[in-house]
């Protein structure tokens, strides 16, 4: 009777589609972030601390600018086309030309602003002016990458978690050769050069796919007119605001441990942080696969439900399994850093801690986009991120906390709300049926109204 059980489980988790497309998702992000991240060694390496350390900076500028030039369209994207795949097939080659287009416009202002204020970007805030030609260089790195984002939602609201895969692989090998060999021939020049190819690359890939996989979609059924653009803004612009929110709260964070402590306490803060990004690599990566299946599945509520259900104990197993790995070697890890980060061991264990929160309410999150609540996820997430500061640096202020710590246990408090409300929200939507989905009524999007 074992066997049999058993071999029921084993069929199911073979025919699963959402276990297939986690595989591949995570598959690809493995081997092309592991190259990635060994090509960042090899740079980190030729180029030493200092120019490192300015490749650092170019870099996290260019994507800091690409975070609000994406204008949250790729998670708009892979809600849309799933909706669409589903039910109105000659609406998602359309969607496409406005969304690339969309894109293309916020993508392309944002690079010429970088393009045109990069002397002013490196001499008066980088306070480095020979940073100014880089910047200008890299400005298009902008467009690619948006255009980039923007595919892969498409990609990951088609289902093809596969060809994806294969993308992710590739442009991972792609930029593990030419960051060694550029940046050896070429020093700084070279390492940024390598990222704009692998970007383009990268695009080049996606737009053969993309075109490949909607070429069967008859578009010329449905005629729809500008009013689609405004659509399409108005659900995307809580999604672009809640990302820049972020990123404003993570840069004003550090700015206050700054102003109130000093470097080093921001030093602690940022190894203690790097911890989160390990434990949550599983959960960032099956995003889109998430987003994907709840939007294919918005009107069967029992589907719907299911996949959250499942997804949340992923989460919650693959996380809570790091935890207590990173917590068992806390004191292992702290030593590698050196003596300089004493403590470091108790701000690591607080900060894995409440990425348990951020994994579950994530789940939550891919499932209220689904839904149409974006401007709902922006509010909470205003009340989470200023919530973060402003606590934290109360905690500071009366001296209850040092600065890495006061932030650290600020952020737990605030994730557990955060986890707290999104849970209870959600259950109170599945409650109630009639909010599940969101469609929408405004004749552009229905091909009821323009057939």
């Amino acid at each position: 009777m074992l066997k049999t059980k058993a071999k029921e489980i084993k069929s199911k988790m073979l025919s699963s589609r959402l276990l297939k497309d986690s595989f591949w998702s995570l598959l690809g992000s493995v081997v092309g972030r592991g190259l990635a991240l060994v090509a960042g060694i090899v740079v980190a390496r030729f180029l030493g601390k200092d120019l490192f350390g300015e490749y650092g900076m170019i870099r996290n500028t260019i994507l800091t600018i690409g975070i609000f030039s994406t204008f949250g369209l790729g998670y708009t994207a892979t809600k849309y086309v799933a909706e669409y795949k589903n039910r109105q097939q000659e609406l998602i080659p359309i969607f496409n030309r406005y969304a690339i287009r969309i894109t293309l416009i916020f993508s392309g202002f944002m690079a010429v602003l970088l393009f045109a204020f990069a002397d002013y970007l490196a001499s008066g805030i980088l306070e480095a002016a020979h940073l100014a030609m880089p910047l200008r260089i890299l400005s298009a790195l902008i467009i690619f990458n948006g255009l980039t984002t923007t595919q892969t939602g498409i990609i990951a609201g088609l289902g093809d978690f596969k060809e994806l895969a294969k993308i992710n692989a590739y442009v991972g090998g792609i930029t593990f050769f030419f960051s060694v060999a550029l940046t050896y021939y070429f020093s700084l020049e070279g390492a940024l050069m390598a990222l704009l190819l692998a970007q383009v690359i990268n695009w080049g890939m996606n737009y053969q796919l993309v075109r490949k996989k909607t070429r069967a979609f008859n578009e010329e059924k449905v005629q729809l007119d500008k009013r689609f653009y405004k659509e399409i803004l108005q659900f995307s612009s809580p999604i672009a605001l809640r990302e820049g929110i972020y990123s404003m709260s993570s840069w004003l964070i550090s700015l206050s441990i700054i102003s109130f402590t000093n470097y080093g306490e921001l030093g602690l803060y940022s190894a203690a942080t790097q911890w989160n990004a390990i434990v949550l690599f599983i959960p960032g990566i099956l995003n889109n696969v998430v987003l994907s299946h709840l939007s294919f599945n918005s009107k069967e509520l029992n589907k719907f439900n299911s996949i959250v259900n499942r997804i949340i104990f992923v989460n919650f197993t693959s996380t809570f399994t790091i935890i207590i790995f990173v917590l068992i070697f806390s004191r292992f890890i702290e030593n590698t850093y050196g003596k300089s980060f004493e403590g470091l061991s108790v701000l690591i264990s607080i900060s894995v801690f409440c990425s348990l929160f951020i994994s579950i309410s994530g789940v939550l999150v891919q499932s209220f986009i689904s839904m149409g609540k974006n401007w709902l996820m922006l509010y909470l997430s205003i009340f989470r991120e200023f919530g973060i500061l402003f606590l934290g640096i109360l905690l500071i202020y009366f001296e209850t906390f040092d600065g890495a710590k006061a932030i650290i246990v600020s952020s737990l408090m605030f994730n557990f709300l955060y986890f707290l409300t999104t849970y209870i929200i959600y259950k109170l939507l599945i409650k109630n049926k009639k909010d599940l989905h969101i469609s929408f009524k405004k004749g552009s999007l229905s091909i009821d109204s323009q057939s």
